[in-house]
């Protein structure tokens, strides 16, 4: 599956023949009234005169966007009032100076299990336009309790997939993908290379390329945040090397020779590093019991789509929080819906 780029026109005579038509702009032009006066309501007789006065003389040019692989051409807002109205629920949630600045951080994600859902929370919430995607494994069957994914991708790269997902809400992205993922040789190129990252999303596997990514960042003075699916409960991990560029790797649970030499373990002494890293006592009995029998009676750690969605949840809100420079030190944050729902705390 090669995942081409939306294709922008100014005018329809420029998209094929034989394109699907779906119109947004008509009923964006209507919406962009109702969120330019907010004192006027739909259903408001009052509204009618006003709103029949801006349809007829506000002067907005369409554009066209067109996507190849759907052969679908889709009439809508230009870029700027496209993205104000895609974004007009967030306020003030999060607030226009704020939005902006989410809106102007460039990202960079590796792995696409946690991290598919990573993008959609980021993409959703109106945040970074210029995003880099990593993941040289493509969608199986097994991935669909937990990626944004159909049976209709069985076999197509993970990172056609998700740029695929983010342009058909975002065709502004400025997207890099790397559908082999990172190595040795690239890894460098991904975090510093233009776009230079300014913040890393470490959801890999590899221990060892998760040490070395460290690395680069904290030479660089990029934060790296990473998020954990531990069962029904998210650890989520922020390592700020932009503010203390000595910070030890992993908070100090792994000494950094012992994860910059992890490159040929089997699958179990993956995971008692995997598992010192998380550190034991974040790990919840399910999480414990499951650990004992991978490659008995389960073939790999289990993980839940709902974590991920919650952990990707995590992931945005801590990027909102760096790039508006809000409080968010590094350390490990634990988001439990066993603490907060598992127990009876009704009122």
């Amino acid at each position: 599956m090669v995942m081409e780029k939306p294709r922008i026109f100014n005018t329809k005579e420029d998209i094929p023949q034989t394109a699907k038509i779906i119109d947004a702009f008509s009923s964006g032009v209507e919406e962009l009234f109702f969120a330019n006066n907010p004192r006027f309501k739909k259903s408001m007789p009052e509204a009618k005169e006003p709103l029949d006065d801006f349809l007829k003389n506000h002067g907005i040019k369409d554009i066209w966007i067109y996507y190849p692989a759907r052969d679908i051409a889709v009439r809508c807002l230009p870029e700027d009032l496209y993205f104000k109205l895609r974004t007009a629920r967030n306020r003030n949630i999060i607030t226009q100076d704020e939005q902006i600045n989410y809106r102007n951080t460039k990202v960079g994600v590796v792995g696409l299990s946690v991290g598919s859902a990573v993008l959609s929370a980021l993409v959703m919430s109106g945040g970074p336009k210029v995003l880099k995607i990593a993941d040289f494994d493509t969608v199986e069957i097994s991935n669909l309790n937990r990626i944004n994914a159909t049976l209709l991708d069985i076999g197509a790269d993970k990172t056609a997939v998700a740029a695929r997902e983010i342009w058909e809400l975002d065709p502004f992205a400025d997207l890099h993908l790397y559908p082999s993922g990172v190595s040795d040789d690239n890894l460098t190129v991904f975090i510093t290379g233009e776009p230079k990252l300014d913040i890393f999303i470490d959801e890999m596997d590899s221990v060892e390329m998760k040490a070395r990514a460290r690395l680069v960042c904290r030479e660089n003075k990029i934060p790296v945040l990473m998020a954990t699916d531990n069962g029904d409960d998210v650890l989520l991990d922020v390592e700020r090397y932009d503010l203390e560029p000595e910070r030890p790797i992993f908070h100090g649970l792994v000494e950094e020779k012992e994860v910059m030499n992890a490159k040929n373990l089997n699958y179990q002494q993956w995971v008692e590093l995997a598992t010192k890293i998380v550190d034991p006592k974040y790990l919840p009995e399910s999480m414990r019991q499951s650990l004992s029998e991978i490659g008995k009676t389960i073939a790999a750690i289990p993980q839940l789509g709902p974590t991920a969605s919650v952990a990707g949840t995590a992931i945005a809100y801590a990027v909102r929080r760096i790039v508006n420079n809000q409080t968010m030190p590094s350390g490990r944050y634990v988001v439990s819906l066993e603490k907060c729902l598992g127990q009876d705390l009704r009122a």
